[in-house]
């Protein structure tokens, strides 16, 4: 495993693995210059051959489930592996997706990485070959943008996304102080297995997942968990704020825009291991789970003729 590192003219510097194309610090300045680390990440490289909880890791080919792995292009079934225990679910890109995966570096300098992976036809149950490039950008005001480009020799889906943990604290066991904040007027209600139910899109008005305004991660994070948000206006893929993540104590913000359909907020509650549940928030921007299921959600059929494009941007500021 080779990591590299690109910063900008702040020392904000971000290091990046190339197994699973995977963040494994992003390094910020606080206002006296201290870098801070702003995201869960293991304390060898090593770790990260065993890991679990998809940590930093791109996400792929389609990130989220697709329930018991079967959807259909137009009238053939398409069946994908099955790997998540207990639900029978297709789960970000199956039992080997693109975070346990070299992934090869095409474009680097200072401040850009660029890498590849090509999946094969029939790999993990998806048809055709899919060639994908994640590339990094750390820009001068402190933002990292994320680039994602794919295409493909036959008609597919693709739903590729981000899995870092962020906690923005400088103790990192909690983000029970965090505040957060999400731009959304709905959300998807979800079944035992995390698939989506009708009605597939309720207003967030008088319910725990109203987060229009910013509530204390800590009053939440288990009546939330893990949830589906739509953000209204992106059918047109502009990018805009979907969430916003601030720490008092250390005066940290961070603003996270994208242009994709939906957000996955989830506060991680299910890790363990070398981490304590709750230690991280994920906020992932992508399509919607189960989405090659639900008709009237955002399409992720990538045809021969189209290319996939999608950008999400981590701003950090401070308040």
């Amino acid at each position: 495993m080779k990591s590299f590192v690109i910063k900008n003219k702040h020392n904000m510097c971000v290091t990046i693995l190339d197994w699973g194309c995977r963040i494994v610090a992003l390094q910020v300045p606080d206002k006296t210059g201290k870098l801070i680390d702003t995201v869960l990440s293991y304390s060898t490289i090593e770790d990260y051959k065993d890991d679990e909880h998809y940590v930093g890791s791109t996400i792929g080919r389609y990130a989220n489930r697709i329930c018991q792995g079967k959807f259909k292009i137009a009238q053939n079934q398409i069946q994908l592996t099955t790997n998540e225990n207990g639900a029978g679910n297709h789960l970000h890109g199956g039992i080997n997706g693109f975070d346990k995966r070299y992934w090869t570096v095409v474009n680097a300098d200072d401040s850009v990485l660029e890498m590849s992976i090509i999946s094969p036809d029939g790999d993990e149950g998806y048809p055709g070959t899919l060639t994908v490039y994640t590339r990094y950008e750390v820009c001068d005001d402190n933002t990292l943008t994320i680039h994602y480009r794919a295409t493909a020799n036959k008609t597919t889906i693709a739903n590729i996304t981000n899995h870092s943990y962020f906690n923005l604290s400088n103790r990192k066991h909690s983000i029970d102080q965090h505040q957060i904040k999400v731009e959304a007027q709905f959300y998807t209600p979800l079944d035992t297995r995390n698939i989506p139910v009708p009605p597939f899109k309720k207003v967030v008005d008088s319910t725990v997942f109203d987060l229009r305004e910013f509530q204390q991660v800590s009053q939440i994070k288990k009546k939330i968990g893990n949830i589906n948000y739509h953000i209204e206006g992106n059918g047109s893929k502009q990018l805009q704020t979907v969430a916003t993540i601030k720490d008092k104590e250390t005066g940290r913000k961070l603003v996270i825009s994208s242009d994709y359909p939906s957000l996955q907020v989830y506060f991680g509650n299910y890790l363990s291991g070398k981490f304590l549940p709750f230690q991280g928030l994920c906020c992932e921007p992508h399509y919607a789970p189960n989405s090659p299921n639900i008709e009237g959600f955002p399409s992720v059929i990538l045809e021969p003729d189209q290319e996939y494009r999608h950008t999400i941007k981590y701003h950090f500021e401070d308040f």
